[in-house]
């Protein structure tokens, strides 16, 4: 069984994003929104399904996890932190674009055009990350399963 601690889960997630804000937040509040963000990404179907076994403990603030098909320890919780902070910076990212979404059509007209103009690069990047999130998923199940192994 892996162990990763939520600290490297969200030391990595904080590498992903830009959020000035966060520096001035108080320390439990910013640690309150990252496990929300956390239990977010791991109660995502595509992700459960990778796992024979999968545990978070919020009071350890740690993650233990058995693969269906691991590769080793070390293999499997890099992937697993690197999966885990990517789908956190999507769970960040994505109220933000819905803000702009719902409210620009209320400003409406071209004010509503340029709102979302200045936003686009947002909107891109919340869906580029979304497909590199389900091509991590799919590429390991393609890489890793009992179809291709020896056994």
């Amino acid at each position: 069984m892996v162990v990763i601690p939520y600290e490297d889960i969200y030391s990595r997630f904080r590498l992903k994003i830009t959020d000035f804000k966060m520096l001035s937040m108080d320390e439990d509040l910013l640690e309150l929104m990252c496990q929300e963000w956390l239990m977010e990404s791991v109660s995502n179907p595509r992700f459960r399904k990778m796992f024979s076994s999968f545990t978070a403990d919020n009071v350890k603030k740690i993650i233990s996890f058995e693969l269906l098909y691991p590769v080793d320890d070390a293999s499997d919780s890099y992937f697993i932190t690197s999966l885990l902070s990517l789908t956190m910076a999507i769970q960040w990212l994505q109220p933000q674009v819905d803000s702009i979404l719902n409210t620009a059509p209320m400003i409406g007209g071209k004010e509503e055009k340029k709102l979302l103009d200045n936003h686009k690069y947002s909107i891109q990047r919340l869906e580029s990350m979304k497909t590199e999130q389900k091509k991590m998923i799919r590429d390991y199940g393609y890489m890793y399963n009992s179809y291709l192994s020896k056994e």
